[in-house]
């Protein structure tokens, strides 16, 4: 049932993009996106850069396991090879940060370092992506008449992301996974493997806890970095716009990269949120009075780069199980 619904969901957006494509005017469309030329693979360069600061903001927070730590090459691969299966797989985000956990424990990192190290980082990266977000809605103001219900929204969207960030250290304080298991004995839920879990998950927010409040230092730069890293993906959009001819400003760059991320994590359900990330773009081109066509164009453009990085992260998992070791000794003797 679950499959077919996410069938469904993927004809569904398919669709919608169809009809964009359509009503917008193909011939304009794919005549924007013929722009590029030769510097079609310039516009990968932001979106690497992208993974070498995401990257960057892990090998700090694998910081607090010195003995355990992989290098920054082997964390590269790793995070390419997981941020493949976020793209192609609608779990929330969950499978690749399983697999990068799964990879570095293959690789003889002991399981609870590599889990704690996933965990901190991702936690400093939705620290980063809610700041990003808050900055995009406060770039997104003035591009938004006063007299536009748009405007509250950005306002509330403001306020609430900046909110999160106190919600967020405060469920740090207490734990990830105590307070789920709190919030799931307050409705009689229980889930046995988590029963089972209890003393490591316990063990690893106490490591997240720590990490906060003993490397304050470590934990700002984390966050830091994979902050960089969010600028960058809006620096794709302003340099595909402007190879495209539209003069976006940097701010309106910002504006809709931010929201346009809003938008992807509403359709997480969906492989690749197909559809709803260009629903998202159309919507952001509309509200800031920016052409259709060029935000098709863009919309067509970031797809291809996704597919190119989503190849080559299959390729480097096809490649680190071919070469991993099979003697795993001191991961089950951690584990």
């Amino acid at each position: 049932m679950k499959a077919a619904a996410k069938w469904i969901a993927l004809a569904v957006g398919a669709g919608l993009i169809a009809w964009y494509i359509w009503r917008a005017g193909p011939a304009e469309i794919f005549a924007n996106v013929s722009r590029l030329g030769w510097w079609a693979p310039v516009v990968l360069l932001p979106y690497f850069i992208v993974y070498l600061w995401d990257t960057f903001g892990w090998f700090l927070a694998f910081g607090q396991f010195p003995a355990n730590r992989p290098s920054y090459r082997t964390l590269f691969r790793v995070r390419w090879a997981g941020e493949a299966i976020n793209n192609i797989i609608p779990t929330g985000y969950v499978g690749g940060e399983a697999l990068k956990v799964y990879l570095l424990h293959k690789r003889g990192v002991p399981a609870f370092a590599s889990s704690a190290s996933v965990v901190t980082s991702k936690s400093c990266q939705v620290l980063a992506q809610v700041l990003f977000i808050g900055m995009g809605a406060l770039c997104a103001l003035p591009n938004v008449s006063n007299e536009s219900g748009a405007r509250l929204a950005l306002g509330g969207a403001a306020i609430v992301a900046f909110g999160a960030i106190g919600v967020m250290f405060a469920l740090q304080r207490k734990g990830i996974f105590s307070t789920l298991q709190g919030l799931l004995g307050r409705f009689s839920r229980r889930i046995r493997r988590l029963d089972t879990w209890q003393p490591k998950l316990r063990e690893l927010d106490d490591q997240i806890f720590a990490f906060y409040h003993r490397a304050p230092l470590r934990f700002f730069l984390t966050t830091c970095a994979l902050l960089v890293g969010w600028l960058f993906d809006a620096i794709e959009v302003f340099l595909v716009c402007r190879i495209l001819g539209l003069a976006l400003t940097p701010a309106e760059a910002v504006a809709i990269e931010s929201l346009v991320t809003v938008a992807k994590g509403l359709g997480f359900f969906i492989p690749g949120a197909l559809g709803v990330q260009e629903s998202g773009l159309l919507l952001l081109f509309r509200l800031f009075h920016l052409p259709e066509p060029i935000a098709l164009a863009y919309a067509i453009i970031r797809r291809g780069r996704e597919l190119v990085f989503v190849t080559i992260g299959t390729m480097l998992i096809y490649a680190e199980e071919g070469k991993l070791p099979t003697n795993h000794t001191n991961v089950t003797k951690e584990t």
